[in-house]
């Protein structure tokens, strides 16, 4: 039996199918209809909330290739090989072995080799020793790349029609309720690809054409629709901003730039191989400064926005495909909680038990009393295609211009 939990209202139901049964799509389709299991219609005001916000972890990306990096596998062992080979390593290499050697989340790994880097360069002045440690931080960063982060070739022909259905969903909303936010800390271009196949408009935090420039004002940017007899112009429902928490593959710093970020995206295009990708200047983890819990810019400006939109009124929060264990989203999720409007949906694709996430094992136990936390657990109700197909109760969005371009396809054929 494939088991799955579903706590809603206080109450934690098991739903099962028969192993036999997950290969049928009929079953499948027939064990999310069954509204015993599946109390689908109480899910259905959530999402009509004033404010709904996702937050899609590395989850999210299966489908199109992404993977994550498992317990007990060092994706960094033959730099840790190659490191080893030198006869009489000095401090800074010693260093780097017990860096590439922890047991820390990538991006706390990459930050304390930046950290190095930037000591010898600004605080030793010792040129030799930070470029050497460059060299490796640019070796890991390309393993990194080349392994765990899809690129638009891998997947825009073919892999994308379930953020493209999620994307229709989401945008379906009644017009008079505020756009729907993404967050998340995905390095890959799966949402922005999406929205760009579908042609809707989404904002990613950057201005220009030519010269895409970093700034976080843009997120508040409304967009409308010129009409000679109204004079405002109609706003443009179908829009999202998409909040890249870690950075993005299309990130560089950018010297030349001369404001509060230094950041600027580049297009990357379908036809791009990652052989031909250039990793220099690649901004794909957040820089920590003096404190564990301080971040640097444009991180810090992501974050803020993140924390702000949680503590609007009549505000969801859906979970999707996040694994609760950095430490900086926790704290934004924990501080969420004092809103007494905020509503949590969380899927993860594991029973939560003993070996989750502590994190995740509390707001597992406070669902039973503290209604604004739903959560649903296991491998059909955490999958990610599964939860865009059946447990988004929101329709998918026609354009007027597909519905125009049926119609007269059909007249041609009479």
């Amino acid at each position: 039996m494939a088991e799955n939990f579903i706590t809603i209202d206080g109450k934690r139901e098991k739903a099962e199918i028969e192993d036999a049964k997950l290969s049928d799509e009929s079953e499948i389709i027939a064990f999310f209809r069954n509204e015993e299991k599946i109390p689908l219609n109480k899910l259905t005001k959530y999402y009509l909330n004033e404010n709904l916000n996702f937050l899609c972890g590395s989850g999210t990306s299966a489908s199109i290739g992404g993977k994550t990096i498992n317990k007990g596998v060092n994706p960094f062992d033959s730099i840790i090989a190659e490191l080893k080979t030198i006869s009489t390593p000095k401090e800074h290499i010693i260093q780097l072995i017990k860096y590439f050697k922890s047991t820390d989340l990538l991006e706390k790994k990459f930050d304390k080799i930046n950290q190095e880097y930037l000591y010898y360069l600004n605080n030793k002045e010792d040129l030799k020793t930070a470029n050497e440690i460059k060299t490796y931080l640019e070796k890991a960063l390309k393993i990194f790349v080349d392994n765990y982060v899809p690129f638009p070739i891998e997947y825009v022909a073919d892999k994308l029609d379930i953020h493209e259905l999620f994307i229709n969903k989401i945008i379906s909303r009644k017009e008079n309720l505020n756009r729907p936010k993404i967050f998340t800390p995905n390095y890959d271009l799966a949402f922005e690809n999406a929205c760009e196949k579908m042609e809707v408009s989404y904002n990613n935090g950057f201005r220009g054409v030519h010269m895409r420039k970093f700034d976080p004002d843009t997120f508040s940017n409304e967009t409308y629709i010129r009409q000679d007899s109204v004079e405002k112009g109609k706003r443009i429902a179908t829009y999202l901003n998409i909040y890249k928490l870690h950075g993005s593959i299309s990130w560089q710093y950018a010297e030349n730039i001369n404001d509060l970020y230094n950041l600027k995206e580049i297009q990357i295009s379908d036809t791009l191989k990652k052989s031909n990708f250039s990793l220099d200047s690649l901004m794909i983890f957040p820089i920590q400064t003096k404190k564990s819990y301080s971040l640097d810019l444009p991180y810090s400006e992501l974050f803020r926005n993140f924390s702000k939109c949680l503590t609007e009124s009549q505000n969801t929060l859906v979970i999707i495909g996040y694994s609760f264990l950095d430490e900086h989203i926790n704290d934004i999720i924990r501080a969420g909680l004092y809103n007494p409007n905020l509503t949590m949906i969380i899927h993860s694709y594991d029973i939560v038990n003993d070996d989750s996430p502590q994190f995740l094992q509390t707001l597992k136990n406070r669902s039973i009393d503290d209604t604004r936390i739903t959560l649903f657990e296991g491998k059909l109700v955490g999958d990610f295609s599964n939860i865009v197909k059946y447990l988004i109760p929101l329709n998918s969005y026609t354009t007027p211009k597909d519905t125009i371009i049926e119609t007269l396809t059909k007249l041609a054929k009479q």
